[in-house]
């Protein structure tokens, strides 16, 4: 009888086991191309019935967009904030917040540089002011719901680690008004700005361009602008609602484009829909640099393997802590690399400016 040598069956072995790997990712990149086909079926046979007359929105609409963050002010932080997810995802964007704006600590203690706080853009109810203020950081945090707002300041209050003399300023301010200013001194400028968790959903492209030329002249050079923003793809949203055979809510998020607009939406119960956006990373990065102002810096996705935010309550009442921890560990894996950065339930992006 012939006699097998050990060492060539461990190398078939494992010659298999990485050809099933391989095999394994080919059908995962395969799956991911044809819901993107899907979408982009469902997404353009939406555009070909949509009201053109719905792309414009007037100062009344404007004012009655703004009721319901007023609403959700008081339900925010129990819906997401305070929650398991919603926390995992806060301290995955308050590592690259605190490696973004490191610098300014030292730059505030500089006779030079001493007023150049941090603009916070769509504060909600405070908590990353909060948290940059905690570590001695100047921040002016912005909103233009003045529910958000009280709700940012009774917190801020109340909370022992926020030093007096780093209390953040609290402004409304409206980004969809043209004609906005953000701050009291016309040149005043900023060490460094940041939008968390979909702030700037609520805008248009032609929005979001007139927001990237206003931060070119009001962030010092060398600041770094920090965008959070809700993609046009979340992997673990659209298989889940293919599973439950909803094909409407998987691809909701691809409908979004700059010719057909925005995907109308509620953001609490028993509101009055409103627009949202969803955006690419290609398209904020064409955005800023378009400019000429701004270099990124930094590209990964934000809640890849985890829950979406609009889960966060549910989800983490359902999955154990274990498992959360361990989905958040992946994330913090893979988020940076492609294809995966662009496949979160958010993306973030960072910019330095030049």
């Amino acid at each position: 009888m012939k006699r097998f040598d050990e060492s060539s069956l461990l190398l078939s072995s494992e010659s298999a086991a990485l050809l099933f790997i391989i095999a394994a990712g080919e059908l995962v990149l395969l799956l991911v191309i044809i819901i993107f086909w899907m979408g982009k079926r469902c997404a353009h046979r939406h555009s070909s019935v949509r009201d053109p007359s719905s792309k414009s929105k007037t100062s009344r609409e404007k004012i009655e967009a703004e009721v319901p963050f007023d609403k959700l002010a008081d339900s925010y932080d129990s819906s997401f904030c305070n929650t398991a997810v919603g926390r995992l995802l806060r301290r995955q964007t308050w590592k690259n917040l605190d490696e973004a704006f490191a610098t300014s600590k030292l730059k505030s203690k500089s006779k030079e540089k001493e007023e150049a706080p941090i603009l916070d853009i769509s504060c909600g109810t405070g908590d990353d002011a909060i948290h940059l203020a905690s570590q001695h950081v100047h921040v002016v945090a912005t909103d233009y719901s003045p529910g958000m707002l009280r709700k940012a300041r009774q917190k801020c209050c109340s909370n022992p680690c926020v030093p007096h003399d780093y209390q953040p300023t609290f402004k409304e301010l409206d980004l969809r008004d043209s004609h906005y200013n953000i701050s009291l001194d016309p040149i005043h400028k900023f060490s460094g700005a940041y939008c968390n968790f979909g702030g700037l959903n609520n805008l248009s492209p032609e929005e979001i361009s007139h927001l990237a030329y206003e931060l070119l002249e009001l962030v010092h050079p060398g600041g770094k602008v920090v965008l959070v923003v809700m993609g046009r793809f979340c992997l673990v949203e659209t298989l889940y609602y293919l599973w439950k055979c909803n094909l409407k809510r998987a691809f909701r998020r691809l409908r979004s484009t700059q010719k057909s607009g925005g995907v109308s939406a509620r953001v609490a119960p028993n509101t009055k829909k409103q627009t949202i956006y969803f955006y690419s990373l290609s398209f904020l990065d064409r955005t800023f640099h378009n400019t000429r102002g701004f270099r990124t810096v930094k590209k990964r996705a934000i809640g890849l393997t985890l829950p979406p935010s609009l889960w966060s309550r549910s989800s983490s009442k359902r999955i154990h802590p274990c498992l959360l921890l361990l989905l958040s560990w992946l994330d913090s894996v893979l988020s940076d690399r492609w294809p995966f950065l662009h496949f979160g339930d958010h993306f973030l992006i960072e910019f330095e400016r030049l």
